[in-house]
């Protein structure tokens, strides 16, 4: 019942149950591995996409496909937490979802575990409570990290998707944020202080310092940077693909709500001089650490490692123009990174494995994988001609505004992976070793043509972002 007298739903406890009621059956169901996937596709899509349109300035809506009326605007409350719909948190939700979206469309035509469809609704219900968190015993910015540690913990069986892997990549994600949850919460003791002793410039600083460090700490950029390749390695492609996607896109939503919410951390100058040494130094092992690999899922890995050093380091660039790039970069990283886990899951599907001796030759049979492949892997290096092109090099050209030493060794560190990728393309391109491999198959192809065409577009016309990044800082502002 709403202010009106109106019956309506309360949205928060319609959408997270449906999602958690949704996966509960799908898991029940997960030996049909097609159905399952396209029905976690079909909830995810439409859900984002109906999220998408909606307006809060009219928070009564009619349920789609039912005579019932939904408050957008309706908290829900349990054991001391809030959780409410605001705008700033539509675009993150809708993204979450959507991406969630493609990973299982695309699942659903390539194997990637049985239990990977209703798992990843679990994992996106989880993120999706956390940005609809608005209040809770501790302010919801600092008890954030309790929650990603929590979700990592789901995440050890997400990136295991059924299969009998290595646990050791996924075990470590969840080091970041129980490193860094403990820091959050010495600094809500230093924050509860202040209001005592207003002239005290201690607590405020000491304050910004702990925040700073756990915020350092959640991104995982060197050395804490080792789930990344090691999953991309050992986990599916799609299902490490989301996986990474959904964290890095909570922290970072975390980190504007942080500056937003405690100006004294956006204004901390330690911060901005962490952050610069930790995006240098994950954007130089990225691309380093890319040649000494011959594994292409572990090569994706790295080349999504350097590609977030990157972002890191436009983050310490002070202003609201850095926050338009780092949306715009993530935009293009998802894109990359989905267009390459389809054509490396695709890949992986028909060779059984992925070790090195069974590559030569593979684009012969599967060509549209391995160019789909290629390409997202390159777009995460700012290769021309593809989806990361325009974002680097509009990166590159912000930092070097200020410092023309960081892009440049981000530049030269960017080569090391480009040049694993044109070795990989030789073993691809070269004799085929197995006779016996099948052709590309209809859809297998459809699908790759599809990743291919998206980022392709996405390079040829990057303004096409232009509306959603703007939207979505006008959001996250208020």
């Amino acid at each position: 019942m709403n202010d009106g007298g109106i019956s309506a739903l309360n949205l928060p406890a319609l959408m997270l149950a449906t999602l958690l009621l949704t996966a509960a059956v799908l898991y029940v169901l997960r030996g049909w591995e097609q159905l399952t996937a396209l029905v976690a596709a079909a909830l995810t899509g439409s859900l984002g996409l109906w999220l998408w349109q909606v307006d809060l300035s009219n928070p009564l809506r009619p349920l789609p496909f039912s005579t019932q009326v939904v408050d957008l605007t309706a908290p829900l409350t349990r054991a001391g937490f809030t959780w409410q719909l605001q705008a700033g948190a539509i675009p993150v939700i809708t993204t979450s979802l959507l991406l969630a979206a493609v990973a299982c469309l695309l699942a659903a035509f390539i194997n990637q575990g049985k239990s990977f469809a209703p798992l990843a609704l679990f994992l996106v219900a989880g993120y999706v409570s956390l940005a609809l968190m608005t209040a809770g015993p501790l302010a919801p910015t600092l008890v954030a990290p309790l929650f990603l540690a929590l979700l990592a913990g789901l995440n050890v069986f997400v990136l295991q998707s059924g299969r009998l892997s290595h646990t050791g990549g996924p075990l470590r994600q969840l080091v970041p944020p129980v490193l860094a949850f403990p820091l959050f919460l010495v600094a809500f003791w230093y924050i509860d202080q202040m209001p005592l002793n207003p002239q005290d410039v201690v607590a405020p600083r000491t304050a910004a310092q702990l925040i700073g460090l756990g915020l350092l700490l959640l991104l995982a950029p060197v050395p804490l940077h080792g789930a990344q390749p090691a999953t991309a390695q050992s986990s599916p492609p799609l299902v490490h693909t989301l996986v990474t996607l959904l964290y890095q896109l909570a922290v970072l939503h975390l980190l504007f709500r942080v500056w937003l919410t405690f100006s004294f951390v956006e204004q901390s100058v330690a911060l901005r001089e962490w952050l610069t040494i930790a995006g240098v130094a994950t954007a130089i092992w990225g691309g380093l650490a890319a040649i000494g690999t011959n594994h292409p899922g572990r090569l994706m890995g790295y080349a999504a490692l350097h590609d977030w050093g990157l972002i890191i380091l436009v983050l310490a660039i002070p202003g609201i123009r850095s926050w338009l790039l780092v949306f715009f970069l993530f935009s293009l990283r998802a894109a990359s990174m989905m267009t390459a886990a389809a054509g490396l899951a695709m890949l992986e599907a028909r060779l059984g494995n992925l070790n090195p001796e069974r590559l030569r030759g593979v684009a012969t049979r599967l060509p549209w994988n391995s160019a789909a492949y290629l390409l997202g892997g390159l777009g995460l290096v700012g290769f021309p001609l593809s989806a990361g092109f325009t974002g680097h090099w509009a990166a590159l050209q912000l930092i070097a505004e200020s410092d023309w030493l960081p892009a440049a060794i981000v530049l030269v560190a960017s080569g090391g992976a480009i040049f694993s990728f044109i070795r990989l393309a030789r073993e691809f391109y070269g004799p085929l070793e197995n006779r016996h491999l099948a052709r590309e198959g209809v859809v297998g192809a459809v699908f790759a043509i599809f990743v291919l065409l998206l980022s392709v577009s996405l390079a040829a016309a990057p303004q096409w972002l232009d509306n959603p990044i703007t939207r979505t800082l006008t959001a996250l502002r208020g």
